[in-house]
């Protein structure tokens, strides 16, 4: 799927970036067309979150974009969900040709129209059914007790209590129950005239095969609504209630059951208490990922509202992706268990072979998370809420962690040490971060005295940067005072100032000139012919380096093929760190958009750039007594002043 730049800008004009932030946040109006409010990307304790139709920016955290990417940040959603999202608000159809064939687009629109009909339905019968069960002790449909619904309420209630869940939480996650009555939610939907059909085809009742009519899919379990990322209830998970587990013995009846697999349900992209949560992750940069609802909810009743869980599946890449795009670090704290243990170690594989280092944390229980935290409920101290901010605080690398304890147990015994190494080696061949993969092989042959030999490819690319790094190095006389005396030398390096976001996403499409060279070089026609186009940057140093990059356009392949090459010691650490970075991101879906919105931005800097030379001769010549010169320069800056008011009219300021 592919959304044409047209269709982009056509979206971007028919829906306001106001009205689709006002919905996560509180504004106020500031001005004539500006709106303020607390920034919803980190704690923002002022409103200094800035918002007009078009453009956001924040003042603390400095995020800024449109309303695609403030989408895409909010919720977590790739570039083209959240088009699809901005597109069914604004009314807007998806251009033809975006898909394969006009049957297969044709499919698409009935598709979303069936899954936002079947997202209402399961959402009223998740706060209008199963949560008003839980809270008042009776169903509308039924319109009183029962004596056999009484009990199990009772009972739902008293469980969930003894699980140490709050009034406010029950209310926050919509967590409800279910009754016994065969077809209790399907004479209520009946009565509610809801579509039956949405209900059987995404999993709240089913056609029955001894009778006539349908049952209920959920029964004598408390519900907990499975609540995706943009609050719609696309699912449920069950779990049974204890005296139902045990009414027959014969009969294996699941603890837990979650919704089949739908169009609105993907257990491979679910997690459970995102929705709740991902203020908190953005604002920490953090994400705790637990393995049960209980946890979740446990956890976020004790402060720690940055945890999710899994959804009865293992960790995906679909999952990956969606907490990478809202948090730096990804904490795994399964259970204790061997199931748990396993679970862990592939979430760290998972990572490893997308170039992210998953985290664990010191934890010393073999309780469950939530039966962890339950005793504090009865002690003001929070002695054990204390110790999980303690065990969270001192998070480490899991793969870190993994080498560590495999090659300390291995100490003594050869066979041992060689299956250690060996599993070793094959996770850091699996780890795509080229860096991190040769930090850490380095640390195996000299902290832990590993022969590189034993590392197999890894360790022939250790020796041979290894012997360049050795034939690199020349000896230097010791530096002298005037006495003959040796001088201290200084070994810590001064650390230049870090890089706006501006420099270095424009970075990431200058590496790439052979794709994007064309828009550069229409936008260095609509600055000053005495400017290259290094003047975009702002950073002196990395302005001199494009500067002599830009003058042999061979070198872009270079950087391609062999990056260090032109990484030479004549740039700082940091900058060769930031070029790397930008060699190796991946193209992104809108990336012209954002190249021509940076351009945009940095031709206008250029230009109020040269106003202040302009200010600067005007100044000189007015020193000198040279007014023609004076003249001229003052009719420059005033035609300047028109060109720069003109073009701010569609400038959107930001770094």
């Amino acid at each position: 799927m592919k959304f044409t730049p047209e269709w982009i800008a056509q979206l971007k004009q028919n829906i306001s970036l106001i009205d689709i932030a006002s919905e996560n946040v509180d504004l106020k109006k500031s001005g004539n067309n500006r709106f303020m409010g607390r920034c919803p990307f980190h704690g923002d304790r002022s409103p200094s979150f800035s918002v007009n139709k078009d453009f956001y920016y924040c003042f603390g955290c400095k995020e800024t974009g449109d309303a695609i990417s403030f989408m895409t940040k909010l919720h977590g959603l790739s570039f083209e969900e959240a088009c699809e999202d901005l597109a069914e608000k604004a009314g807007i159809k998806i251009p033809e040709g975006t898909y394969a064939s006009s049957a297969e687009e044709q499919a698409m629109y009935q598709r979303r129209a069936r899954v936002q009909k079947a997202a209402r339905v399961l959402h009223f019968a998740s706060l209008q059914y199963y949560h008003h069960n839980l809270l008042k002790g009776k169903t509308p449909a039924l319109g009183k007790l029962t004596s056999e619904s009484s009990p199990l309420f009772s009972e739902a209630a008293e469980y969930i209590k003894k699980r140490g869940i709050s009034g406010k939480t029950i209310e926050d996650f919509q967590i409800g129950v279910s009754t016994a009555k065969y077809d209790g939610l399907t004479n209520f939907l009946n009565e509610s005239k809801a579509p039956l059909d949405i209900a059987r085809d995404f999993g709240l009742i089913r056609a029955s095969q001894k009778q006539t009519g349908d049952y209920d899919v959920f029964r004598e379990r408390i519900l907990f609504p499975l609540i995706d990322v943009r609050g719609r209830v696309c699912g449920f998970g069950g779990r049974i209630l204890p005296s139902c587990d045990k009414k027959d013995a014969e009969v294996k009846v699941a603890k837990y059951y979650n919704s089949a697999e739908s169009d609105l349900f993907h257990k491979s992209k679910f997690l459970y208490g995102l929705y709740q949560a991902k203020r908190a992750i953005r604002e920490e940069e953090v994400v705790i990922v637990v393995e049960g609802n209980f946890d979740v909810i446990a956890m976020h009743q004790h402060g720690f509202e940055n945890t999710v869980a899994t959804c009865g599946t293992s960790l995906t890449e679909d999952h990956l992706k969606t907490l990478s795009r809202l948090a730096k670090k990804i904490i795994v704290f399964f259970d204790q268990d061997a199931a748990g243990i396993g679970a862990t170690e592939k979430a760290m594989e998972l990572g490893l072979r997308n170039g992210v280092l998953f985290y664990g944390i010191p934890y010393d229980s073999k309780l469950d998370p939530d039966e962890f935290l339950l005793p504090d409920l009865n002690d003001s101290e929070k002695p054990n809420a204390k110790k999980m901010k303690k065990w969270i605080e001192s998070s480490f690398p899991l793969l870190d962690h993994q080498i560590e304890t495999l090659l300390k147990k291995s100490e003594g015994n050869i066979e041992e040490r060689s299956i250690a190494v060996k599993r070793i080696t094959q996770w850091l061949e699996s780890f795509t971060d080229e860096v991190g993969r040769a930090m850490r092989v380095d640390q195996l042959i000299q902290k832990w005295r590993i022969p590189s030999i034993a590392l197999g490819k890894l360790g022939q690319v250790a020796g041979q940067r290894s012997s360049h790094q050795q034939g690199q190095q020349r000896p230097m006389p010791p530096r002298q005072d005037a006495m003959g005396r040796p001088m201290p030398t200084n070994p810590r390096p001064v650390r230049r100032a870090p890089f706006t976001p501006y420099d270095r996403q424009l970075l990431h499409f200058l590496v790439k000139f052979e794709k994007f060279g064309p828009l550069f070089l229409e936008a260095k026609k609509q600055i000053p012919e005495k400017d290259s186009l290094s003047a975009f940057f702002d950073d002196t140093e990395l302005r001199a380096w494009a500067q002599r990059v830009v003058q042999n356009p061979e070198d872009f392949s270079k950087l391609k093929l062999s990056p260090e090459s032109l990484l030479g010691e004549s740039i700082s650490q940091e900058l060769q760190s930031v070029i790397m970075e930008s060699i190796l991101q991946e193209q992104a879906p809108g990336d012209e958009i954002h190249l021509e919105v940076l351009l945009k931005k940095g031709i206008h800097k250029i230009w109020v750039r040269f106003s202040h030379e302009l200010k600067h001769q005007m100044a000189a010549a007015d020193v000198s007594q040279d007014m023609e010169k004076f003249k001229e320069l003052s009719q420059q800056f005033l035609d300047l002043q028109r060109k720069l008011k003109e073009f701010e009219g569609s400038y959107v300021s930001g770094k």
